[in-house]
């Protein structure tokens, strides 16, 4: 399994662990859909449409439920690609903060619903754009993985 952390974790600090499932897919422009929300200092914020894992749901059923919460998207999860986390303290909450990434290559279908989530809307991203904005860092050598597993592939 091809796996990488980022961050340093400190053998002192407790952290909040979250484990989440993530969707990468292209468009037929070769452009990712992805949350853009605000942070707390009121700056945009760009994620990849997945999320924590819910009671004991599966990593696809997570992708298809927040993708639909998130954009209004439907997508089908088709390949697990990699495995990323990140040790970091996030500053607003005051928390050492563990993410745990399992990231798939998805399908994508299309819109069919206004996200359920007021503060989130729906982005498509060029791969430059990806590297630029998302916010976190394993969540970017995801999509750079994915990217090379099955665009990359399909273009050679």
């Amino acid at each position: 399994m091809l796996e990488k952390t980022f961050g340093q974790k400190e053998p002192s600090k407790k952290y909040t662990e979250r484990v989440g499932a993530y969707g990468v897919g292209f468009d037929k422009n070769g452009k990712i859909p992805v949350a853009m929300t605000h942070l707390y200092n009121g700056k945009e914020g760009y994620f990849l449409l997945g999320g924590g894992i819910e009671n004991d749901e599966t990593h696809s059923r997570c992708i298809e439920r927040e993708c639909l919460e998130e954009a209004g998207l439907k997508v089908m999860p088709l390949n697990f690609v990699c495995k990323g986390d990140y040790f970091h303290f996030i500053e607003q909450t005051n928390t050492f903060f563990h993410g745990i990434g399992y990231f798939y290559y998805m399908e994508i279908d299309k819109v069919i619903a206004n996200p359920t989530e007021p503060d989130h809307h729906l982005v498509w991203l060029t791969m430059d754009e990806v590297k630029e904005k998302l916010f976190l860092p394993h969540q970017i050598w995801a999509v750079e993985e994915i990217y090379k597993a099955f665009v990359k592939k399909a273009l050679s």
